[in-house]
């Protein structure tokens, strides 16, 4: 009989400018929208078209909202991105972290941000369908494809749900398997900072799902 193995294609962001890893692995509960970031873009910067890259040093309160935040890497200097960086801060709540714990934020001034289809590229994965709801929805063809990929792009709202998908990708295509996925889109959720320290909501995302049918021994079940 045939088993299946489902997994979304997860993407890896580093953060270059300043010191790498926080001291606390913090989750964003609450963080600016791509519009939040853009407004916040340095004056200068944002008629130059140049891009900054922001290292934040702050404290959690009890609340999990973040305080005393202070500058620790900043790239290039003087353009204003690290006071725009620490104001858009006070708009950042995180679980996971004590009341005064340390707590490493980067804040990327990407001048994509700036255009209305920004798509943040390393999104963090809050929620996801189970395999069951994969099982459910994925058409199933006896003697079928083995390998199946399908990306779906999607628009973020608060929160971090998805609205508005289109399925982009899909191989084979014309079997349903597009739509299977995208009738799976609203059990997914993002954080609304990425990896990169980049706003979600308010953005675009790209939602890379693979799921590989593979021969089951009847035996060994």
């Amino acid at each position: 009989m045939r088993g299946t193995l489902l997994s979304v294609i997860g993407l890896t962001g580093a953060f270059a400018a300043g010191p790498a890893a926080a001291q606390v692995a913090a989750t964003f509960v609450e963080a600016p929208s791509r519009e939040q970031v853009a407004a916040a873009f340095p004056a200068k910067a944002k008629a130059d078209g140049q891009s900054g890259v922001v290292a934040l040093s702050c404290t959690a309160a009890m609340d999990g909202r973040l305080k005393d935040c202070v500058v620790i890497g900043e790239e290039p200097r003087g353009k204003g991105f690290g006071a725009a960086a620490r104001q858009l801060a006070r708009s950042m709540r995180v679980a996971g972290a004590r009341s005064g714990d340390e707590v490493r934020v980067p804040v990327n001034f990407s001048a994509d941000v700036l255009k209305a289809d920004f798509t943040a590229k390393t999104p963090k994965w809050t929620a996801m369908p189970s395999t069951a709801d994969f099982q459910a929805t994925i058409p199933k063809h006896e003697g079928g494809p083995n390998a199946i990929r399908v990306t779906l792009v999607c628009d973020v709202q608060a929160g971090g749900a998805l609205s508005g998908c289109t399925v982009d990708r899909e191989e084979p295509a014309g079997q349903g398997f597009g739509q299977g996925v995208l009738a799976l889109a609203s059990k997914f959720k993002v954080e609304p900072w990425s990896a990169e320290g980049l706003p979600t909501v308010g953005a675009k995302v790209r939602l890379p799902v693979r799921y590989d049918l593979k021969p089951v021994d009847q035996a060994s079940r």
